[in-house]
């Protein structure tokens, strides 16, 4: 009998721990920052609402005087290009700056007019390209996994 007993513990011990020790491992590597989560996204996150479209929307805030707002015409207008089939799915918008929209940025809007991500733009051409690029990758991946638009 105590054979029996042993084996029934050991059997229990180890099924025990080959449950509880994945999840110990996982809250450890958690608690102590281990883990780094894979976050793809280039821009900023925001929050902010516009009004509401059928497409997605590239939205430039154009305030009175601005003067990387020229750069940011071809910059926009590569990207929309650069969008092939799906070029009909997004719009450029130019808005007045203000109400949550600042001047120096390009954000991309959902169908339903939440404002989603920022980039900011600097005016020198390289470093613009890069944003481009950037936001081009952003908005290439929201078009992919959206039904809306």
């Amino acid at each position: 009998m105590k054979h029996k007993t042993r084996t029934s513990h050991k059997t229990m011990l180890a099924l025990l721990a080959a449950f509880l020790l994945p999840v110990v491992l996982a809250w450890l590597i958690l608690t102590l920052g281990w883990f780094t989560p894979g976050v793809k996204a280039h821009g900023e996150w925001v929050q902010g609402q516009i009004t509401e479209d059928t497409q997605w929307r590239l939205v430039l805030p154009v305030p009175p005087e601005c003067e990387s707002c020229e750069l940011a015409e071809p910059l926009l207008e590569n990207i929309d290009l650069a969008l092939g089939r799906d070029s009909n799915r997004v719009a450029v918008l130019r808005l007045p700056a203000g109400n949550g929209l600042e001047a120096g940025f390009v954000y991309i809007a959902d169908p339903p007019g939440m404002l989603i991500m920022r980039y900011s733009l600097s005016g020198e051409e390289a470093s613009d390209r890069a944003t481009g690029k950037a936001l081009l990758g952003d908005l290439r991946r929201l078009l992919k996994f959206s039904r809306a638009g």
